[in-house]
């Protein structure tokens, strides 16, 4: 079960990772005035896959407590 706690939390990362990666791309070609929406909706992305990250990376650091009281628990 923890196994597949940090397993998703892995991949929710990776997910706010790639996601960061497209968001700051975007955001970096918007260098028109046209281009302002764009740049608006990147930037509210950007944020939202920053907030995923950490609420991944939480989940993962709450894994390995778990994990660490169980082997706790087994010694």
């Amino acid at each position: 079960m923890i196994s597949k706690l940090s397993n998703t939390a892995l991949q929710g990362i990776q997910h706010s990772t790639q996601g960061i990666t497209r968001s700051a791309a975007e955001i970096a070609r918007a260098s028109r005035p046209a281009d302002q929406d764009n740049m608006t909706r990147a930037m509210v992305e950007l944020k939202q896959h920053e907030l995923a990250a950490k609420a991944n990376i939480k989940t993962l650091s709450v894994a390995d407590k778990l994990l660490g009281s169980l082997l706790d628990v087994q010694a």
